[in-house]
Parts: structure tokens; sequence; C-alpha cells
């Protein structure tokens, strides 16, 4: 049997890491629990104003969140120098 870590989400990994319900997140970011499911589950993408929210309230980098969601940042720079 696979371990549990395996299936969850990296956006749902993420949450936990930073020890947050769904619930609690949504709270935060102003959005529904149901919504924070979706994106975790693949079935809908966050605005990109949302998604600034999650990478502030989870403590990581915008391109960690879009990596975590399935948006491929490759050759974005983090930042402009």
């Amino acid at each position: 049997m696979a371990d549990s870590n395996e299936r969850k989400s990296e956006l749902r990994l993420l949450r936990e890491a930073a020890e947050l319900t769904r619930a609690e997140l949504g709270r935060r970011i102003g959005v529904s629990e149901r919504q924070i499911y979706d994106w975790e589950n693949g079935i809908k993408l966050p605005r990109i104003d949302r998604a600034v929210a999650l990478a502030r309230e989870l403590g990581v980098s915008l391109q960690t969140v879009c990596s975590a969601i399935g948006i491929d940042v490759t050759g974005v720079p983090d930042k402009e120098t």
C-alpha cells in the first residue's frame, strides 16, 4: 500500500505544513473551504490574487504555489534583477 502522503496534493501538503485547516486558510484569504478543496484537488485554479494570498499565508513563494497547483514555472525568474 502506498504511503498516504503520496496521494496528497502538493498544495494540501503545504497547507498541512503550515498547520492550517481548509476552513482556516479559507477564512484567512476570503474564500470558502470548498474553494480550497477544489484547488487542492485540481478541480479549479485560483485567480492570481488568491494565489498570492495563498503564498503569503502558507509562507512560501508564488512559484512554489504555482508548482503545487500544476502550473509550470520553469524559466520564470523569481524576481527582477
